[in-house]
């Protein structure tokens, strides 16, 4: 299964959600990884039509503990889930910042390169002040790794404007036209949504790292996805058209 592949479930409930019809829709979630299901989540929040997602995995049980608890993040078995609320000012900083360094940790006892490890951290913990700076007022989002035995997951995700709405909101004379172009923008060429060149390094960290292990990269938002596989005769990116998405995830996939 390639990494494409894996996000199967995701993108057939969002083409769904952009079709006709009104009747709850219930998706078992209890086999797929951790991309895939924070993306299922954030249509869930971003639809108007009731979806039910059913995972009955150890995730799973983390994940439901984590919403519900005062506690900024759980990390239990290699699996971490930070519930990142918005206006959290410096206390929500923090935990990003405690919570990006116990990935670190686990990924180095798992094996993965120290160099690469911290990297990783470095664009974990900057994708989630992404969240409290752009995805607007009252917009939560969720963070979240799962290091197993050579592998890890790394996914960010928020329910907010989205990476249209962002750059329609920015000080740019420039907007992009379409999510596709806003997504290669902020992926590919590294444009920050404040007109600051020294800003927007986040998704350049985290594709150094990727490039540099056996990783794969899926940024989703709004109309558009945004995938980069490593393979051994092609490392490049592939966008394309998608069932909305409102809001933005990243979802990062290492082996090593």
């Amino acid at each position: 299964m390639n990494f494409q592949q894996r996000f199967a479930r995701s993108d057939d409930v969002a083409a769904v959600l952009d079709g006709a019809g009104s009747a709850p829709l219930k998706v078992d979630a209890s086999d797929i990884g951790l991309g895939p299901l924070l993306e299922l989540l954030i249509l869930r929040r971003g639809s108007d039509r009731a979806v039910q997602i059913a995972d009955a995995s150890n995730r799973g049980r983390l994940l439901r503990r984590s919403l519900k608890s005062e506690r900024p993040y759980l990390n239990e078995n290699g699996t971490g889930i930070l519930h990142h609320r918005s206006g959290g000012g410096p206390e929500a900083n923090a935990a990003a910042n405690d919570f990006a360094d116990a990935f670190r940790k686990r990924l180095v006892e798992a094996g993965a390169a120290t160099s690469a490890a911290l990297r990783l951290s470095g664009g974990l913990h900057e994708l989630l002040n992404n969240v409290q700076e752009h995805a607007g007022n009252g917009v939560d989002g969720l963070g979240a790794f799962e290091v197993q035995e050579r592998s890890a997951w790394m996914v960010v995700a928020d329910s907010g404007c989205g990476v249209m709405g962002g750059y329609l909101a920015s000080p740019l004379l420039e907007r992009p036209t379409d999510a596709e172009m806003a997504l290669k923008w902020a992926v590919i060429d590294h444009r920050s949504r404040t007109g600051d060149a020294a800003r927007g390094t986040g998704f350049q960290t985290v594709i150094q790292s990727v490039r540099s292990l056996d990783g794969s990269l899926r940024v989703r938002s709004d109309a558009a996805s945004i995938e980069l596989e490593q393979g051994s005769d092609r490392s490049s990116f592939l966008l394309r058209e998608q069932g909305n998405l409102r809001g933005f995830i990243v979802s990062v996939l290492l082996h090593w």
